[in-house]
């Protein structure tokens, strides 16, 4: 079957940025700042991240993220 585009992308980070990335660090030590940055708030990009790092499935983490978000300030 032959897909011309994809539908839906993954959302962008809906809530305060600096206040997640906080969080995020503090959570997973392995991560970095500038590696987070590089995602550029893209929810899936910080999931593929999580995942080659920690070896948690990517889904799994969005679905954390989502939940997460709700809880943080929303963004400015």
């Amino acid at each position: 079957m032959y897909v011309t585009s994809q539908t839906t992308l993954p959302a962008e980070i809906s809530c305060d940025w600096r206040a997640l990335q906080a969080q995020l660090l503090s959570q997973w030590d392995r991560l970095t700042a500038r590696e987070l940055d590089n995602t550029m708030h893209n929810r899936r990009q910080i999931a593929l991240l999580v995942e080659h790092k920690y070896g948690v499935h990517y889904r799994l983490v969005e679905n954390y993220l989502r939940n997460f978000e709700r809880t943080m300030p929303m963004a400015a």
